[in-house]
């Protein structure tokens, strides 16, 4: 590599310039020899060693700029080495998922189906009153038991009502425990006992005594009609919250019997059942036709009928028809004032 030195062969151009211009000025003269100009020499450069230098300390050369102009430096980028050895970046942890625990599964309900058209009471027995009647096929929730199962306590329309056990179909009745409210069963009605009509016996003749004999009673006279069941009186008392009608059906021996019909009527027919049907008790019969209090000034009928056609659970009603409604026995009757029940109402086979 040789390096010429320019400046050297510039200046004598110059002079060589500037005398032309002299002699084209002023008067002509004679034109000087030109001077010889010295040739450039050549000095060599010994090569320069240079040691390594890493990627990222690479020097920004500068170079010279030409006199008289600013010329701009170039840049040269710096280069950034990644490092390998730095740790990737770590994942974040998902977070976790709050789930809702899961609602409990309701509770399954206790209750009763009818299986057939029966009375609901106020009382786990039949000595309770009537406080109306269920028909085949309703349910309805169980709230409680009497202490031998015999009786369920249900919601019956917003009150406990009582239904006999054997006359239903219990579902999930397992839990149930006895009732805390059974009420106090009511006073027993005192039933009159007919007593047998006493037969004198014949007359003797007798030596006239010195004292008159007893008075003896005289027998009773011969019923005036030909019924084949007579009739006792029972009872009535103030009830403001249900009106019904209960009684019993005796034999000549004054035992209880079953199978015996006996009809409600009020303004018409309303209503058969036998005695001891429904689970109501032996030779007993009621009725509780109004499903709360009676109007005041409804007329009653209550007399023994023949047992014509099926008798249904719950009676013959006007839904169902009726059989032979002819009297078997004299008619209790009464003319309802305020709401009550009667009891005791007995009628008799002769």
């Amino acid at each position: 590599m040789h390096i010429f030195n320019t400046r050297a062969r510039t200046i004598p151009v110059a002079v060589f310039l500037l005398s032309a211009f002299l002699m084209a000025c002023g008067p002509q003269a004679p034109s000087p020899l030109p001077t010889r100009t010295p040739m450039p020499t050549f000095t060599p450069v010994p090569p320069v060693e240079q040691a390594p230098i890493a990627v990222d300390e690479v020097p920004v050369a500068e170079p010279e700029a030409p006199a008289g102009e600013d010329a701009p430096v170039p840049q040269v980028p710096v280069v950034e080495v990644e490092d390998e050895t730095s740790d990737a970046e770590t994942p974040a942890e998902p977070e976790p998922v709050e789930t809702e625990p899961e609602a409990p599964a309701p509770a399954p309900v206790a209750e009763i189906v009818v299986n057939s058209a029966m009375n609901v009471r106020g009382g786990p027995g039949t000595n309770y009153n009537v406080i109306g009647a269920a028909n085949a096929g309703q349910s309805f929730p169980v709230t409680g038991r009497n202490a031998d199962n015999s009786w369920w306590q249900i919601n019956y329309n917003g009150q406990a009502g009582w239904v006999f056990a054997d006359l239903v179909s219990e579902q999930n009745t397992q839990a149930v425990t006895i009732a805390a409210n059974i009420p106090a069963p009511p006073p027993p009605t005192a039933t009159p006992i007919p007593q047998p009509t006493p037969v004198p016996p014949a007359p003797e003749p007798q030596p006239e005594p010195e004292q008159p004999a007893p008075e003896q009673p005289a027998p009773a006279p011969a019923p005036a009609d030909n019924f084949p069941f007579s009739m006792g009186e029972g009872r009535c008392d103030p009830n403001a919250g249900m009106t019904y009608f209960q009684g019993f059906v005796r034999d000549s021996n004054n035992e209880l019997i079953n199978g015996v019909c006996v009809h409600v009527h009020f303004y018409e027919p309303r209503n058969t059942k036998c005695s001891g049907c429904d689970g109501v008790g032996q030779g007993v019969w009621g009725f509780s036709p109004f499903g709360g209090p009676a109007p005041s000034g409804t007329p009653i009928e209550i007399f023994v009928v023949e047992c014509d056609g099926e008798m249904l659970e719950g009676g013959q009603t006007q839904a169902t028809g009726f059989g032979n409604l002819t009297p078997q026995s004299p008619k209790w009757t009464r003319v309802i004032a305020d709401s009550e029940q009667c009891t005791g109402i007995t009628f008799y086979r002769r």
